[in-house]
């Protein structure tokens, strides 16, 4: 007897294929047996007829990470039909950890659970060991983060490392590949990741390379320097021999409209001189990130309360402001490209007030200079604070959105389990919500592919890139991540105001042969494991 049977269903198997009609059947978590009719007896039968079958959906770039200390049950993504995260992403990750690696976890955890995160992440392997025992609703893998690497290493300071801290890195890199991690990442914009030069990299990833890791890389700069920060992690890759996986690729700055001709472009080169590069991307023409990381990274060294301090002082903050918008070969902010009209706050914990306002009305409404409101609101959240910053154009969005070497990535990460309101005005970003369905319907609508192409694109072809090849496929004896969906109908309803609301489409979704959405809306089920490099 099976476990399910899916019935009728249009198999979209994720290698391209022309779609066929056929039953999939399910026993111990695996495809059983896939076929145009299959009889055998079922404890659950799904009824496909007229919907899509295809491999779970591959979210590449997540920053899902914490979700191993208190367990979730994914159901922003699952909803999504995502059914694998890829989380360490952009230099970040919780381990190994140093003082400062989760700051703001101590900001709002009981101080013994505040402490139990830290033992769990002492070391990438104690990580993994408790991430294999985690109660998750996904599938996730894992990458290291170069600022967790250097941050242990040398702390916070602008320099190259010597001889004893590049050893540290190196140790902890070689323990995260042994354990299963996928690669090491960088957020090059992003302190301690940001003080790091070309040869460090490069000299990290050559330590990767015989584990064929990946490196993958929030690169230096998405505006005025974006082809200079592609053709860096390039470099890295052609001096070390590793892949390379670039991050959310976008052009940053209405006036930078066209560029990704010439990045993509750039990326074909580099494949054809036998560097593997690819990138992912968010469908979204606004990026979002910490409010202290649009804070040119001179101002940012020796850490949050270092800063903090800084951001006290009338004349430095009118040096940061300098920096900001005449400093751009240094650093290129958000907030330079989107302005602070299109800079709104998303998350301040401790000023909700200020939620879903810009930084300019705020400053409007209270008379005040927009870099007097950005330096006090982080002050009063003590340096945690969410922005999106509204400074990309739909031309380039859907030009990279097209090429097939690109894949997709919310760079956003687990709901808390209590379902937040579909109609709450703020608090978040829709491509926590809607990542995957809007780039579907995108590419339908505009007709940049195929359905068989757009679904290879989310699934077989991620896994490949990541270095997990038994994923994404619909096949005998494969894991049963399965998502059953309705193309035409397919339709991301969250926005900028209502960033939470549902998305329309997706029907049932499988995590490893366990039914974990029925109807659109996830169960709670918790059937994901942790998956391995190789």
């Amino acid at each position: 007897m099976y476990d399910i049977l899916i019935k009728n269903g249009l198999i979209v198997d994720g290698r391209g294929e022309t779609p066929f009609y056929a039953d999939l059947a399910i026993a111990d978590g695996k495809i059983a047996r896939i076929a145009p009719q299959i009889d055998g007896e079922a404890r659950r039968v799904i009824n496909a007829e007229g919907l899509q079958v295809a491999p779970g959906f591959i979210d590449s770039h997540t920053h899902s990470d914490t979700i191993i200390f208190t367990g979730s049950n994914s159901y922003n993504y699952l909803e999504q039909g995502v059914t694998t995260q890829i989380a360490g992403q952009c230099g970040s990750s919780p381990a190994p950890y140093s003082e400062g690696n989760l700051e703001e976890a101590k900001l709002h955890l009981p101080p013994e659970e505040y402490e139990r995160w830290v033992a769990l992440a002492q070391s990438p392997a104690s990580f993994m060991a408790a991430a294999e025992q985690a109660s998750i609703g996904t599938n996730v893998a894992f990458f290291i983060g170069h600022g967790a690497l250097r941050a242990k290493a040398m702390g916070y300071v602008n320099r190259a490392p010597n001889e004893a801290e590049m050893a540290c890195m190196k140790a902890d890199l070689v323990q995260a590949m042994e354990a299963g991690y996928l690669g090491f990442t960088s957020g090059l914009v992003y302190v301690p990741s940001a003080y790091a030069q070309q040869a460090e990299l490069v000299e990290l990833a050559r330590a990767m390379a015989p584990y064929k890791g990946v490196y993958a890389s929030h690169i230096r700069g998405e505006g005025d320097h974006v082809l200079r920060s592609v053709k860096e992690a390039i470099a890295v890759g052609a001096e070390s021999g590793v892949s390379v996986l670039i991050s959310h690729l976008k052009v940053m700055g209405r006036h930078n409209e066209g560029q990704s001709a010439a990045l993509l472009a750039e990326i074909e080169r580099a494949n054809k001189r036998g560097v593997s590069v690819c990138a992912d991307q968010y469908p979204y023409n606004a990026s979002s990130a910490p409010l202290s990381s649009q804070i040119p990274p001179k101002y940012l060294e020796g850490g949050t309360a270092a800063m903090l301090e800084r951001l006290k002082d009338s004349a430095i903050r009118k040096q940061i402001l300098y920096s900001i918008f005449n400093e751009v070969d240094e650093f290129e902010s958000g907030i330079y490209s989107a302005g602070f009209d299109g800079c709104m706050i998303v998350e301040a914990r401790m000023t909700p007030q200020y939620v879903n306002k810009t930084i300019g009305q705020i400053a409007r409404t209270e008379g005040k200079e927009p870099i007097d409101v950005m330096c006090d609101v982080l002050l009063e959240n003590q340096g945690v604070i969410q922005g999106i910053y509204f400074n990309q154009s739909a031309s380039d969005l859907l030009r990279i959105m097209g090429h097939p070497l690109v894949y997709c990535g919310s760079d956003w990460s687990d709901y808390p389990d209590e379902r937040i309101d579909f109609e709450q005005v703020g608090g978040g970003h829709p491509r926590g919500t809607g990542t995957m369905i809007r780039r579907l319907e995108l590419v339908r609508d505009f007709r940049l592919r195929s359905m068989e192409e757009s679904i290879r694109n989310i699934t077989y072809d991620t896994a490949q890139a990541i270095g997990l090849s038994e994923q994404g496929i619909l096949k005998e004896g494969r894991d049963a991540n399965i998502t059953v969906f309705r193309y035409d109908e397919l339709h991301a309803t969250a926005d900028f105001t209502h960033p939470y609301r549902p998305n329309k489409g997706i029907h049932w979704v499988l995590v490893n042969g366990d039914v974990a959405v029925e109807h659109g809306l996830a169960n709670g089920h918790r059937s994901g494991k942790v998956l391995k490099r190789g």
